[in-house]
């Protein structure tokens, strides 16, 4: 399900138009650790004028000096802003074309440790190199040596030391020339080196647990909703994410069941570590089931927008509004009858999202208590709950590097991080009720470990 709403949500707009409540344990087995973090800085916000006037923030990376990179999409338009520690410009490029350093359709970017980013460009079908003041230095061909090659990256992290890239490859569905072309993805984190590269080959680093088979299909169609066709059974409800973050001397840490067990895994083949918490999933039911499926329905029709490019069916031409009418019609049919008789996991997964701070620590974030807010994040584009318990609702846990619990931090109090930085920095974008940006800068507090060694509040094992 993870798959199939995510890949044909995205094309009805571009058309036109995890644990459980049994799962969260009580307040006693939770340690508390206070979200008062330090702010250092803040920039944009609806009273900048100049170059912190800022319209989607799509990506933030940190730099091993310190350097903020913002990458801020308007419209058509990408744009890199640099700043330094202290909330001041450095630098500010981008520009869209064909040329070398242009921009065409930009996935992803990522800092790279001495300074600078790796820009992932779709559309040139390279990686692309800046200097921390945007000089453009040289760009890296995708190699395509096979299905995952040419799939689009889903999340990338850049290494903490050297030019190295970790990265997961997204589902895809195309219709295009009366073909239709179904990619599941993998559940792979790959690695490839930049230096010195002029192809950038991706390597498998660590093997994730795979839920589904892997589907690479292609069929003859009439239309894009022949794609359900290709799909099959494909339709999986509470599909655990595979989520990562890289630690300091090259390895990953990751989470790919329904389960709470992080994996660290230093290098390719290498010995497994898994660390987490006693907690257990909660049991899909039949009664979950059926509010799931109701759930699905709900956040599907609430999905379509009768728009095509932000323009609305009623502005385009007679000829094409009936053709394109009939054809998302279709598809969001072929999407309420998948829905209605999707399956779905025996579990509910615990594990959201992971992250790591450039000192090795752990941050785990699980669900909230509400299983359906699963269900919106998966199935509508916004992520939000129609009813019941918002989507952002949950914890996150803290684990020094060397694994033990250290304490959680509420949702309520504090948002995941966007960005990780050294020596404790983190950034938040914010937005207000203008859907204007605020990027803050903020330090951790001493109660949250930073290094190898850190201190566990209470026992040395991490008990009271």
């Amino acid at each position: 399900m993870r798959f199939c709403f995510a890949a044909l949500v995205a094309l009805l707009v571009g058309c036109g138009g995890e644990t459980g409540g049994s799962a969260a344990p009580p307040p006693d087995e939770d340690r508390s650790l206070a979200a008062d973090f330090e702010e250092v800085y803040r920039i944009g916000g609806i009273a900048a004028e100049g170059w912190d006037a800022f319209t989607e923030i799509a990506d933030l990376d940190f730099d091993a000096g310190g350097r903020l990179y913002i990458r801020d999409e308007a419209g058509s338009s990408t744009r890199i802003v640099v700043v330094d520690g202290a909330g001041g410009l450095v630098a500010e490029f981008g520009r869209r074309g064909d040329g070398p350093g242009e921009l065409r359709d930009v996935g992803h970017m990522v800092a790279r440790p001495g300074g600078g980013v790796v820009i992932v460009d779709n559309g040139h079908r390279a990686y692309l190199l800046f200097g921390p003041d945007g000089s453009f230095e040289r760009a890296i061909r995708f190699a395509i040596q096979g299905g995952s090659e040419t799939a689009s990256a889903e999340a990338v992290r850049s290494a903490r030391e050297g030019e190295t890239l970790f990265l997961t490859r997204g589902a895809d569905a195309r219709f295009s020339n009366g073909e239709v072309s179904v990619q599941a993805g993998d559940r792979t984190i790959y690695r490839m080196s930049l230096a010195d590269a002029e192809e950038a080959a991706a390597a498998p680093f660590a093997e994730g647990w795979e839920a589904q088979p892997v589907r690479e299909v292609r069929m003859e169609a009439a239309d894009p909703s022949d794609m359900f066709d290709a799909f099959g059974d494909a339709f999986t409800g509470f599909v655990p994410d595979l989520v990562f973050d890289v630690l300091p001397g090259g390895g990953v840490a990751y989470s790919d069941s329904s389960a709470y067990a992080i994996k660290i895994q230093p290098a390719p083949g290498a010995p497994v570590r898994v660390v987490g918490r006693p907690l257990h999933p909660e049991p899909v039911t039949e009664s979950l089931r059926e509010r799931a499926r109701a759930r699905m329905l709900e956040a599907l029709e609430a999905s379509v927008t009768g728009q095509v490019n932000g323009q609305s069916f009623d502005d385009l031409p007679p000829d094409l509004r009936a053709q394109v009418a009939a054809m998302v019609e279709e598809l969001v049919a072929g999407m309420r009858d998948a829905a209605a008789n999707a399956s779905f996991m025996p579990e509910v997964p615990i594990v959201r999202e992971l992250r790591t701070t450039w000192e090795g620590a752990i941050w785990v974030q699980r669900w909230g208590s509400d299983p359906l807010a699963q269900i919106d994040v998966q199935v509508a584009p916004s992520g939000e709950a129609p009813e019941g318990e918002p989507a952002a609702a949950g914890w996150i846990d803290v684990f020094s590097p060397e694994g033990e619990y250290m304490g959680t931090l509420s949702l309520e109090d504090t948002p995941m991080p966007d960005a990780f930085g050294p020596d404790g920095v983190v950034a938040f974008v914010e937005t207000d009720e203008f859907d204007v940006p605020t990027i803050i800068l903020r330090r951790l507090p001493a109660n949250i470990p930073l290094e190898l060694g850190s201190p566990a509040p209470g026992g040395a094992d991490g008990s009271r």
